[in-house]
């Protein structure tokens, strides 16, 4: 009798009620770096949760997995040169065609392009790092990273500079004519002496908003290091803003996901990644941050505005005269860099 009573109770529930809780996934990412649709869309097929923790810089993140030992989160966004160092810390669970299919789709460009990341990571979005600026305020067209690094004296105090020492460091080695993974101790000295003088025109270290409260939109920063998408989206709320990649080339970028080793949810994790490269997935995710894809069949699900649009999708000669971004090879050019950067920002 007791059984036959729970079972009518039972079909008397709402389905609701019945049905199980979703289950949380903690995401580490850059604040606003997955569309909202997206996530959307994996909550309802995988009756999950998606919360978001941010960081505010790569130095930033790597600190606080240091700290943790890359505890509290699931998935992880990680630069490629990161994978490597992240995957000999134990930090990350392998991943890989078996476990995750829709890497089929990835370009081996991408792929490939660091140590550990064909083997660790699965590709998101690409691009290049360059300047952003007001067009109504700046006096004269931009053109060279010297503009920004030997600027002006009426850019005092309106320049924003990148919270990440690689890029900054390696910006500023581009600008002198020399190689962004440059490791040459007399150069460096040089990069040292520009960027000391650099830094009384620096506002804030950090990165853009991309809201109306950003400088770049009030008015209150003139010029600034950013990304081409992030460009295109402040150019919606302010077309007297422009975006170059300069003349002497810049850092190329990819952004990976990874799963964290500590992850309670891994089987969760590891579906995230493989949808995040599903074609389609890609595509809208491509589209709504205005980065550019790293899948191959994507571009059948993009409209010919994203495709065609040359702030995504440089030249092949802007392409070919920038780099990505490698960490240094010794313990003595490591210590430079990191000596540099405690001039600059303290």
């Amino acid at each position: 009798m007791l059984k036959k009573l729970v079972s009518m109770l039972l079909i008397c529930l709402p389905l609701n009620v019945m049905a199980e809780s979703p289950t949380e996934l903690i995401v580490y990412n850059w604040t606003d770096y997955l569309d909202e649709g997206v996530i959307q869309e994996f909550e309802q097929r995988f009756n999950a949760k998606v919360n978001q923790a941010y960081f505010e810089s790569d130095d930033a993140r790597n600190k606080m997995l240091f700290r943790t030992h890359g505890k509290g989160y699931d998935v992880i966004l990680a630069t490629g040169d990161d994978v490597d160092k992240y995957q000999k810390s134990g930090w990350i669970l392998p991943l890989g065609a078996e476990k995750v299919p829709n890497l089929k789709y990835a370009m081996p460009r991408w792929v490939d392009a660091w140590p550990q990341t064909k083997e660790y990571a699965v590709p998101y979005l690409w691009g290049t790092t360059g300047i952003i600026y007001r067009s109504d305020l700046v006096k004269e067209e931009i053109t060279s990273w010297k503009q920004l690094y030997e600027p002006e004296e009426y850019l005092k105090g309106k320049i924003l500079v990148f919270d990440m020492h690689r890029s900054v460091i390696g910006l500023a080695l581009k600008s002198l004519g020399y190689p962004f993974n440059n490791e040459n101790m007399k150069e460096l000295k040089e990069a040292e002496k520009l960027l000391l003088h650099l830094k009384p025109y620096v506002q804030a270290f950090d990165t853009f908003s991309l809201d109306e409260t950003a400088g770049i939109v009030t008015g209150d920063t003139w010029m600034g290091q950013g990304w081409n998408g992030d460009a295109l989206t402040l150019q919606e709320l302010n077309p007297a803003i422009e975006y170059v990649v300069p003349k002497e080339g810049t850092e190329l970028w990819v952004d990976y996901f990874v799963v964290s080793s500590q992850s309670k949810v891994p089987e969760l994790a590891i579906q995230f990644v493989n949808f995040i490269q599903d074609p389609k997935i890609n595509a809208l995710s491509a589209e709504a941050l205005s980065f550019a894809t790293t899948n191959s069949e994507a571009k059948a699900f993009l409209s010919e505005e994203h495709l065609n649009n040359p702030i995504i999708y440089p030249d092949e000669a802007t392409l070919a005269n920038s780099e990505f971004d490698i960490a240094p090879s010794s313990s003595r050019v490591k210590r430079k860099f990191i000596m540099i950067w405690s001039k600059l920002t303290h």
